[in-house]
């Protein structure tokens, strides 16, 4: 249905009414403007995104361009974040409004002809639907390897594991150029590694370290004992990163070999992250 402007009435009861119903029904509502032009005014709101109350001024929505022919349905819509208004515009003569962006709620659709000189309150349809029910998640998950490149191992020396090519990097998490996990979400992430050692001394030690921050975070060694100086070490823990600063590594240590080093197979030395709460 077509907006209209809500003009309560002028009793000191009615006032109360308002003052009471405006925070639960008014926010983000959209009207033509007083004068109407090709803008349109939404007014105040707030957006709770988990613990975070973000109250907004109210908006006017400009640069509403009518169709050189024909007519046309927009969208106005806001970010979920942060309450911004934008316009998102349709396909010329098709009763199909565009699609609602990711990361953003439907508050109006604009009905315009070629022949539109200004938006009055008849063309406007309110569609505010704040509440959703399958909020955005972010996605953020990685599996990065050695890129089939052997990387040689000091002796009784802690080293980073030159990670330096990824399978797969939704979120944009991993640096390859310093070798860590640094997402931009903030979050609990599920991180596993696997280390394989060759040319090791039987009974050898070695390690896989997690670091958080240049500080080891989770650790896990054996001895080899290998009789074909070829051994695995993995380690993995649930890691809380703050999507700023936070950031992953994998270290590794051995204690005796001949010349040992990492297999770069990406089957054999590798590094996962998943995001899980």
């Amino acid at each position: 249905m077509a907006v209209q402007t809500f003009n309560p009435t002028d009793m000191p009861q009615s006032t109360a009414n308002w003052a009471v119903a405006q925070r639960i029904v008014g926010p983000f509502a959209p009207h033509a403007q007083v004068l109407p032009d090709l803008t349109i005014a939404l007014d105040p709101g707030y957006l709770l995104n988990g613990t975070t109350l973000t109250e907004v001024n109210a908006q006017v929505i400009e640069s509403f361009a009518p169709p050189a022919s024909g007519f046309r349905i927009d969208r106005v819509v806001i970010d979920r974040a942060t309450g911004a208004a934008s316009i998102v515009t349709g396909t010329n003569n098709s009763l199909t409004p565009p699609a609602i962006p990711t990361g953003k709620l439907p508050v109006a659709r604009v009905f315009m002809e070629s022949i539109t000189q200004k938006i009055d309150n008849s063309v406007i349809v309110d569609e505010r639907a704040l509440t959703d029910q399958t909020p955005q998640q972010t996605s953020v998950t990685c599996r990065a390897h050695l890129g089939g490149t052997n990387q040689s191992t000091p002796l009784n020396s802690n080293f980073i594991v030159n990670f330096s090519t990824t399978t797969f990097d939704l979120g944009n998490g991993f640096d390859a150029t310093n070798h860590r996990f640094q997402p931009k979400s903030p979050g609990y992430y599920s991180i596993e590694a696997n280390l394989e050692y060759r040319n090791l001394a039987s009974g050898s030690l070695i390690y896989a370290y997690l670091s958080k921050n240049n500080a080891t975070h989770s650790m896990h060694g054996i001895d080899t004992n290998a009789a074909n100086y070829v051994c695995s070490v993995g380690v993995s823990d649930i890691i809380y990163l703050n999507g700023i600063a936070d950031y992953v590594d994998v270290r590794g240590w051995c204690s005796a070999g001949s010349s040992p080093y990492l297999q770069g197979g990406q089957t054999y030395t590798w590094f996962t992250a998943a995001k899980v709460g």
